[in-house]
């Protein structure tokens, strides 16, 4: 109910504004002349530019509030409007301009109240419209309600409602302040929500992105070496090059199945979902590289034992990635160590072949830098870069 009205000021000042002339209409017993309500119609207009200019309304409603006690009339509802105009600028307009009203207010109530006390107590002369103060309660007595008209007392019940009418207007401003920064720190968090999302997004694209190239990089190496070995062998030995085939079939066989597995994860079909390879594939990844000709050495130093997920997986993909670049890049008579150190509390993987010396002790293709950064988000360390002799090393310490 409140929001919708907060939603429609319009109608808002609209239904006030009418609400506050019928009840003028209906209290205004004795006859009050033209000016009278000339003076109320204008203060009634004012109620509807509230929103916008609260300050015209509240110079309106009190200036045609002291036209009627000029008048010699008694205050009417439509005398509200100063009130009203008080709130609206202690709630919409700038508190030190509220404030200010508010003191002018009470300046000119109390000016009016002591005059009206002072001229009352002369005589003769007409006296000055007074606030008349009744109980409501109290049997209709003409003597009890002249005894009743209090000058001063009317200057505290004035006040009073300027008061009330500021504070009102002070703790609507205050509440829709707090109600602002609500709102925005929602937006904030939505906001943040929104970026925390992409940035997953973008992670997990980057993610991907690293699998795959591990995967092809190294699927297309060894199926180009074992085509290679096949083709040299095929007048020759004809069963080494069925052989050879029948590993270049089984290598891009389980290429095609972890590239489905990846591409599953971006929404597609149902892919033939597979464990993530770790540790335990290996030694199947060692017999791959070596039926494409290339000696490796597989050592195991420690008790092995269970690894996390993510420490299982950037294992496998460290070793597949450094007998990818001994493949491409070590030459045809390079050979590989691999050696798995279960430490207690880290896994430290080292992979070093004889082969020609790189030129670049760091290198900055997507490899080595794709293995440094499976190493650092996990904590890790890790090290690449040619040995004295020859060949080169690849040290990564994961934490397990």
């Amino acid at each position: 109910m409140l929001a919708n009205l907060r939603s429609h000021p319009k109608a808002v000042d609209i239904g006030l504004t009418v609400l506050i002339g019928l009840s003028t209409v209906v209290s205004a017993d004795d006859p009050e002349g033209l000016e009278w309500w000339l003076t109320s119609l204008v203060a009634l207009a004012s109620l509807l530019v509230r929103h916008r200019n609260p300050l015209i309304t509240f110079s309106t409603g009190s200036a045609v509030s002291l036209l009627h006690l000029a008048m010699g009339n008694d205050l009417r509802p439509v005398d509200v409007v100063a009130l009203i105009g008080l709130f609206s600028v202690a709630a919409w307009g700038s508190r030190r301009l509220s404030l200010t009203l508010l003191a002018a207010g009470l300046l000119v109530a109390g000016a009016w109240s002591f005059h009206a006390s002072q001229t009352n107590s002369r005589e003769p002369g007409p006296p000055p419209p007074r606030i008349i103060i009744i109980d409501p309660l109290a049997p209709f007595d003409v003597e009890t309600d002249a005894r009743q008209v209090q000058d001063w007392g009317g200057f505290a019940g004035i006040g009073l409602s300027l008061t009330v009418a500021w504070l009102a207007g002070l703790n609507t401003r205050q509440r829709r302040i707090r109600l602002s920064v609500l709102e925005q720190r929602a937006a904030d968090l939505e906001r943040e929500r929104d970026t925390q999302a992409a940035l997953a997004v973008v992670a997990e694209r980057g993610r991907i992105s690293r699998e795959l190239h591990d995967v092809v990089a190294h699927a297309l190496s060894v199926m180009v070496l074992q085509a290679q070995g096949a083709q040299a062998e095929l007048e020759r030995r004809p069963e080494r090059s069925r052989e050879a085939m029948d590993a270049v079939v089984g290598t891009g066989r389980t290429a095609l199945s972890e590239i489905r597995r990846l591409l599953g994860a971006l929404g597609g079909d149902e892919p033939d979902w597979e464990p993530q390879p770790g540790a335990e594939r290996l030694p199947r990844l060692v017999a791959d590289v070596r039926s494409a000709g290339t000696p490796v050495e597989f050592l195991v130093e420690g008790e092995p034992r269970p690894l996390p997920s993510t420490v299982d997986l950037a294992a496998y993909r460290i070793v597949q990635e450094a007998l990818t670049n001994v493949l491409k890049h070590a030459g045809p008579d390079a050979s590989v160590t691999i050696v798995m150190r279960y430490g207690p509390g880290s896994l430290e993987i080292e992979v070093s072949d004889d082969g020609v010396r790189a030129a670049s002790p760091s290198g900055t293709g997507h490899g080595l830098e794709g293995m440094r950064e499976r190493v650092n988000v996990l904590g890790g360390t890790f090290e690449a870069g040619p040995r004295a002799d020859r060949g080169f090393t690849v040290r990564a310490t994961l934490p397990s």
